[in-house]
């Protein structure tokens, strides 16, 4: 039977670094590729004799803003927002329904930085999560279940799934207003495209119930005890 929890744990945390691992992979490939453009860019400029700030990159990172967009009625119904994109194979040149995009206004504000901080906020919780996830597994294989420690590491680890599903809300509706406030396009709503994975709070209220299952089995464990 333990053989079996733990190899249903070990698949678990193999997904969560698998996840985590994909997001990081990707983040990383991005980000060098925006560098690699970055200096070629820097290299056209110096060929052409223009001089760059030293710190011009990192002012233009700054002001990149995602945004999420759905047309608006009439375009919808044709198809039609004045976007185009060319298929190479074909020469088809085809209209395109734009869903998420990066914007970079002139006067554009440090929103990313506000964004990525909640993102670091996140990667706690995974990690108290990790932490309290680890500890419940090394308690059953002690045999230690009916006892208080695996009551609160399964609400250590609800509460800490709940809290990453909010902070996803939290950066999504952070983003959404500042969107509203600073931008209106001609053929597009602005709407939440990406919204956090429902799963999280499924697993969330899972674990936090099933804390209170074994709250109970401890209870009737303790009143049994008193009656022998």
């Amino acid at each position: 039977m333990k053989k079996k929890f733990n190899l249903y744990c070990g698949l678990l945390i193999a997904a969560i670094v698998f996840g985590i691992g994909l997001s990081m992979f990707e983040t990383g490939y991005y980000m060098v590729q925006g560098g690699m453009a970055g200096v070629e860019a820097s290299r056209k400029m110096r060929q052409a004799g223009e001089n760059q700030k030293p710190f011009d990159v990192f002012e233009r990172i700054s002001r990149i803003t995602p945004v999420e967009m759905m047309p608006k009625g009439e375009y919808l119904m044709e198809f039609n927002t004045g976007d185009s994109i060319v298929n190479l194979k074909t020469g088809e040149k085809m209209p395109i329904m734009t869903g998420q995009g990066l914007v970079m206004p002139k006067n554009g504000t440090n929103r990313m930085k506000v964004i990525q901080g909640i993102s670091y906020l996140g990667c706690v919780f995974i990690i108290v999560f990790l932490v309290a996830f680890i500890k419940l597994v090394i308690a059953v294989n002690k045999g230690r279940i009916f006892e208080k420690s695996m009551e609160t590491q399964l609400a250590w680890g609800g509460w800490s799934v709940f809290a990453m599903y909010v902070l996803g809300w939290v950066s999504a509706l952070f983003n959404y207003c500042h969107n509203i406030q600073e931008f209106e396009f001609e053929a597009y709503n602005f709407c939440i495209v990406q919204k956090p994975d429902i799963a999280l709070l499924y697993s969330a209220f899972g674990m936090l119930l099933m804390g209170q299952i074994f709250k109970i089995g401890r209870h009737m464990k303790e009143e049994q005890d008193l009656t022998i």
